[in-house]
């Protein structure tokens, strides 16, 4: 059983490592690596502080998925990209979460773009999407997208959620 604050990080980050190299070759973020991965931060953190642990945890858990899952119900992530965010919170409370959250949406806006420079051919139909967000109710969204545009426009979120929780992890060690 993981028994240190630094044991907890270093799972954490084993963690999102795989994250980002399955969902970098899949494109796909697997349950059962999501799974494992709570079990594994939900029971140490009960190990390590008790109830405390398990508040923080469960309180870190609810902050990823919720600040992830209207970016689900736009579109704009995957279910696996909501779960991962979820997971990360139960290793980190919720105070930790929230910086993670942060940093992981600017490293994701960033490589978002990248991915535009190299693929200008999807720069069109990307901010044809983006208007459409800002114009169209959310009610309706979900069921407009077409199934074919968005998986040529999608990048593997996983390595931006990977990158976010490490810089969430060296500032709160400083």
């Amino acid at each position: 059983m993981l028994a240190t604050p630094t044991q907890l990080e270093a799972a954490l980050l084993l963690f999102v490592l795989c994250v980002a190299v399955i969902d970098w070759r899949t494109h796909r973020i697997p349950n059962l690596l999501c799974a494992v991965a709570a079990i594994i931060g939900l029971s140490t953190q009960v190990w390590m502080h008790g109830e405390d642990g398990l508040l923080s945890a469960l309180g870190g858990a609810a902050v990823g998925f919720a600040m992830f899952l209207p970016f689900y119900v736009l579109r704009a992530f995957g279910a696996g990209d909501v779960k991962a965010m979820a997971t990360v919170g139960i290793f980190l409370g919720m105070r930790s979460t929230m910086i993670a959250v942060g940093m992981t949406l600017i490293i994701g806006a960033v490589l978002g773009l990248a991915v535009l420079l190299f693929k200008r051919s999807h720069a069109g139909p990307t901010f044809h999407r983006l208007v459409g967000l800002l114009a169209a109710p959310i009610a309706s969204m979900r069921g407009s997208i077409q199934a074919g545009t968005t998986e040529s426009l999608r990048f593997p979120y996983g390595v931006a959620i990977a990158c976010g929780t490490a810089a969430a992890l060296l500032i709160g060690a400083h």
